[in-house]
C-alpha cells in the first residue's frame, strides 16, 4: 500500500514538472529593414483574460511593442535608454546606460496629456510604480535639464 501512494505521488509530481512546456512543429525569428519578427506554428491555444485585479495570458508567444517617440529637434543629445517590461502590470524599469545622470528627471503622463507622476533619476535603474493606475496607454518622457530627451509609450494591461 505505501508502495503505491509512493508510485502514485511521484507520477502527480512529475507531470506537473512538464506542465509548462509546449511541443510546437516550427518556430523561428525574421528580420528585414521594417523590423522583426517571432513565430511559431503548432500554438493550440492563445487566450487573454482581463479582469479587475489582473489580467492571465495563455500561449507560448505574446505580443508586445516597444516605442520609442523622439523629437528630431533634439538630435544634439543623445540618451541610451530602455524601458521594460512593456506592456506591464505593476511597474516599468528605466534603465539608463552611458548617460550622466545629472539633471535628469522624468514625467508620466496619461496618453490624454494629464501628468500623473514625476521624479527625479539618480540611478543607472530607475522603477517606476504603476500598479495603482488603471489599463491605459501612458507617456514617459526623460528630460535633463528641462530638455527633452526621450519619450516612451507605455502599454499598462
Amino acid at each position: 500500500m505505501y508502495k503505491t501512494i509512493l508510485l502514485v505521488i511521484l507520477f502527480c509530481v512529475s507531470n506537473s514538472i512538464f506542465s509548462q512546456e509546449i511541443l510546437t512543429a516550427a518556430g523561428g525569428n525574421a528580420s528585414g529593414v521594417a523590423g522583426s519578427s517571432s513565430f511559431s506554428v503548432g500554438q493550440v491555444v492563445y487566450i487573454y483574460n482581463t479582469g479587475t485585479t489582473g489580467s492571465v495570458a495563455e500561449g507560448v508567444q505574446h505580443a508586445f511593442e516597444i516605442v520609442t517617440l523622439s523629437n528630431p529637434e533634439l538630435t544634439t543629445l543623445t540618451l541610451s535608454a530602455m524601458l521594460y517590461p512593456n506592456p506591464t502590470t505593476d511597474l516599468i524599469v528605466l534603465s539608463l546606460r552611458n548617460s550622466a545622470l545629472s539633471g535628469l528627471s522624468y514625467t508620466l503622463f496619461h496618453i490624454t496629456g494629464k501628468a500623473i507622476a514625476n521624479g527625479k533619476i539618480t540611478a543607472a535603474d530607475t522603477q517606476i510604480e504603476l500598479g495603482n493606475l488603471p489599463s491605459a496607454t501612458y507617456i514617459l518622457k526623460v528630460n535633463q535639464n528641462n530638455k527633452e530627451l526621450k519619450t516612451f509609450k507605455i502599454i499598462k494591461k
